[in-house]
């Protein structure tokens, strides 16, 4: 590729970035179905004989992604490849047909019945840590939605939130979010990596890059916890089978100011020594308290319990349970399906789920997961519908090549106690969605 030719290329991938991120939102949904001003989250890594998830970044030397090759052998792309340095992003799209006339909610992230939705265009800048090395060595990492539906769930308290209220006083459909920004460092003497800033949370296995999950749609026990920490967090790593993390945030979902408050976040880890089970605790604890005076609630206990295991190469058995509590509740607002229409809530509040992966690995570039999940919002104070949730999810990801994913799904959910979905018991969903790597 001539000079000319792979300067014409960057500047058509990158105008091509820019000009999705205007995308014109369209009008907002009808007051009777529209969205939740705030559905608070968060991601881990899955346990994935595919190793469905959010790749490690390339090697300067070794396999890089569309971007990286068109800045390939310009001075630009020599210093970031000396500096150890990737830029890459993803595209993320999707159709989900829906029994629901408008909403799938509080199904999520493809909440938008029976129309196309883009929900993350994507641009991530990092410097990977060497844990490999002896020497000291630093890193840092940013992931930014830009644009994307996404962003209405994963939005911190005192970080851009303002868009939560820009249509009307209800959320866009497409804005934007600095998911993850943070320095890491490697200190080799202790086997630790310790990173300061905002990330994502340890607690769960399911992420908000939708590289990182096995199926289309995210598991309500996800939706319904954290999506990220703002503060430090040191991994450590004993030996080859423990490792324990630890560190201070904010609190859950929310970036300092005054609805912040100082939370532990931390875990430990046991994987057998073949690497094919293993067993984690996470858990963030602080006050717990919801916050009377600014009516916020990202102060809440999570205690969760992971446990995989590879029965072969091909078949794979994840377990994630979490529970959740809230206290001091008072008056607090819990908007209906139309966004904007309160019901009081007084009390303690407590949540829990258990969300059951089966994975099996067809063959290099093909798998597929059935997910069973039990939810027990038993007062409705997350959902703004109380009852037990059960939900039924197939799905496949198929890596037609490196840089495209294409993920088929099927689910349905029902609620008992309350209709939940559109005035009806249950929501049957059938979605399909693309992952461009670039």
């Amino acid at each position: 590729m001539t000079g000319r030719s792979r300067s014409m290329w960057l500047s058509w991938c990158l105008s091509g970035a820019l000009a999705a991120g205007q995308v014109v939102a369209p009008a907002p949904l009808p007051s009777n179905d529209a969205i939740p001003r705030i559905i608070p989250v968060q991601a881990n890594q899955p346990a994935n004989p595919l190793e469905i998830k959010e790749e490690e970044p390339a090697p300067a030397s070794g396999d890089k992604q569309l971007l990286m090759e068109l800045l390939s052998g310009t001075s630009f792309g020599d210093r970031l490849d000396r500096n150890g340095i990737v830029i890459k992003g993803l595209t993320n799209g999707n159709f989900t047909a829906s029994t629901a006339p408008k909403n799938n909610l509080p199904m999520a992230m493809n909440y938008l019945a029976n129309q196309f939705l883009l929900e993350q265009n994507t641009l991530i800048i990092e410097k990977a840590i060497d844990a490999s090395s002896d020497e000291f060595n630093w890193g840092f990492k940013s992931y930014t939605i830009l644009p994307g539906s996404d962003y209405r769930f994963t939005l911190s308290n005192n970080l851009a939130d303002s868009q939560l209220r820009m249509n009307n006083g209800l959320p866009n459909t497409y804005g934007v979010d600095p998911t993850e920004f943070y320095l890491q460092a490697y200190l080799p003497g202790l086997q630790t990596d310790v990173k300061v800033g905002r990330f994502a949370t340890i607690i769960y296995n399911e992420t908000i890059d939708p590289t990182g999950n096995r199926v289309v749609s995210r598991a309500l026990t996800f939706m319904n916890n954290p999506f990220t920490n703002s503060g430090g967090l040191a991994t450590t790593k004993l030996n080859d089978n423990w490792t324990i993390a630890n560190g201070i945030v904010a609190g859950n979902d929310v970036f300092f100011g005054p609805a912040g408050n100082p939370a532990y976040l931390g875990g430990v880890r046991w994987d057998n020594t073949d690497k094919t089970t293993y067993l984690a605790f996470n858990t963030t604890l602080g006050s717990a308290e919801f916050n009377q005076y600014l009516r916020t609630n990202n102060q809440y206990d999570v205690f969760e319990l992971q446990f995989s295991h590879n029965f072969s190469e091909k078949f794979n058995y994840l377990l994630d349970v979490m529970y959740s509590l809230q206290n001091g509740i008072s008056g607090a607002s819990i908007f209906e399906r139309d966004g904007a229409t309160p019901r009081g809530f007084e009390g303690n509040a407590t949540w829990y789920g258990f969300v059951n992966y089966f994975t099996y690995t067809w063959t290099d570039s093909f798998a597929s997961t059935f997910r069973f999940e039990v939810f027990d919002d038993n007062k409705g104070y997350r959902t703004g519908y109380e009852g037990i949730y059960t939900t039924y999810t197939l799905g496949a990801v198929w890596k037609a090549t490196d840089g495209l994913w294409l993920r088929p799904e099927f689910r349905y959910d029902y609620n008992g106690t309350t209709a939940a979905y559109s005035g009806s018991n249950g929501l049957f969903t059938a979605a399909a969605d693309f992952i461009i790597r670039w």
